[in-house]
């Protein structure tokens, strides 16, 4: 699911991999053994199953907070907390923008103008994310307000 539960599970894995070999070490029936190994296999499949609820549950909550922080932003009455995100946004575009083109670009003598390939992979995950959303979310809100009947 994600780095929280391979943090957790990895843990688990671990834990579960020493405690077989101590039982291994320890218990001289195959069918003790067989009976541990499968009671552990089951803990271990437990703890992954819990680990990736938690991290799903935990993605789920920030993604409502950030809706929240959103919220909050537009329904205040000042007009300065409505603008910050947008400005940044805006800031950091230019910025980034300048500095694609001024980048290796400035050379005297030299007349080939060219974009790094850092700044494309940039732009890329930039857009997508922008698009996706603007107007993904804008586009879900449409559809939303069509099957339910309400204007959007």
């Amino acid at each position: 699911m994600g780095w929280f539960s391979d943090l957790i599970s990895g843990g688990v894995d671990k834990v579960v991999e020493a405690t077989g070999k101590a039982i291994d070490s320890i218990v001289t029936s195959d069918e003790e053994r067989l009976q541990l190994q499968n009671a552990l296999i089951a803990i271990q499949l437990k703890a992954k199953l819990d680990s990736d609820t938690l991290a799903a549950n935990t993605e789920v909550k920030l993604e409502e907070e950030l809706t929240k922080r959103l919220q909050a932003d537009m329904s205040s009455d000042d007009a300065l907390s409505k603008k910050v995100r947008p400005f940044s946004l805006v800031y950091l575009l230019l910025v980034v923008s300048l500095l694609a083109v001024t980048d290796g670009n400035l050379a005297w003598g030299t007349w080939a103008f060219h974009v790094g390939a850092e700044y494309i992979d940039l732009f890329k995950a930039l857009l997508l994310m922008v698009f996706g959303f603007y107007f993904g979310s804008r586009g879900l809100e449409k559809i939303a307000g069509i099957v339910w009947g309400k204007k959007g």
